[in-house]
């Protein structure tokens, strides 16, 4: 082990924070630990937006309003390199969905460095996916091709939860090849979420049996990632792209 093996080791999302509020050097310090992630071609097609004001923070996660906390908002960000390409004449034709999904990698990445560096300083950090269907055109004035990628709150600890499970890593590891998983080899990998079910409160499974879920897998589904939520935030999803100008069908043409 080394310390950031270890600090790897020892991720927790926390989502309790106190209200000392992250010092202006420490912010910096994060953000270029951020940026120094791998990037495609050296272009970094991704902007890091902070936000600490209060009431945009409150738009956000109205719990974050009164905490000490930030917001890291990772964006593909395309338009600041087409206006590059356009101030030296070059073609733009990244719009489409390679560029798009190559940026949000980018994006990503960078996040992920960005909280490494926290927890690394003793910071807590939590991940936020519902930031994807967010319109930030209109929450925080992005233009064309802008698009998020993924959102972290990062700030002081006020709690300290145990560390969750994960599934073992011969269910998420494979060599030389996609390797189909039996009936058992399912059950085996899900055995301790799938105890879960048993271990909650007898009033709890009752209550959840009223709602026609009988088990943990239909916890996720019919009781928390419904239909409904997917569909919902798919079609946020579809309807900000287009906004933002990403072509998803369209395939570039030569001349």
């Amino acid at each position: 082990m080394n310390p950031v093996i270890d600090c790897l080791m020892n991720h927790r999302s926390i989502r309790r924070f106190k209200p000392d509020l992250v010092d202006d050097e420490t912010i910096e310090a994060l953000l270029q630990a951020g940026i120094r992630a791998a990037t495609a071609g050296n272009l970094q097609q991704y902007s890091l937006i902070v936000v600490d004001d209060p009431e945009v923070k409150g738009k956000l996660w109205r719990g974050a309003r009164d905490t000490g906390a930030i917001s890291i908002i990772a964006v593909v960000d395309i338009y600041r390199m087409k206006r590059w390409l356009e101030l030296n004449d070059a073609p733009f034709y990244f719009s489409h969905v390679v560029n798009l999904l190559i940026a949000y990698w980018d994006a990503i990445i960078a996040l992920h460095n960005t909280v490494v560096a926290a927890e690394s300083m003793g910071l807590g950090a939590y991940y936020v996916g519902t930031v994807l269907s967010l319109d930030l055109g209109e929450m925080l004035g992005t233009p064309e091709y802008v698009f998020p990628a993924g959102l972290a709150w990062i700030g002081h600890p006020d709690e300290s939860p145990e560390l969750r499970p994960r599934l073992p890593l011969e269910a998420v590891v494979h060599r030389n090849g996609y390797q189909i998983p039996s009936d058992d080899d399912i059950r085996r990998f899900y055995r301790e979420k799938d105890a879960r079910w048993e271990q909650m409160p007898a009033e709890r499974r009752e209550s959840l049996k009223a709602r026609g879920i009988h088990n943990f897998a239909q916890m996720r589904t019919v009781g928390h990632y419904t239909e409904e939520f997917i569909r919902g935030e798919s079609e946020a999803i579809l309807k900000h792209l287009e906004k933002a100008g990403f072509g998803l069908t369209e395939v570039p043409k030569g001349d």
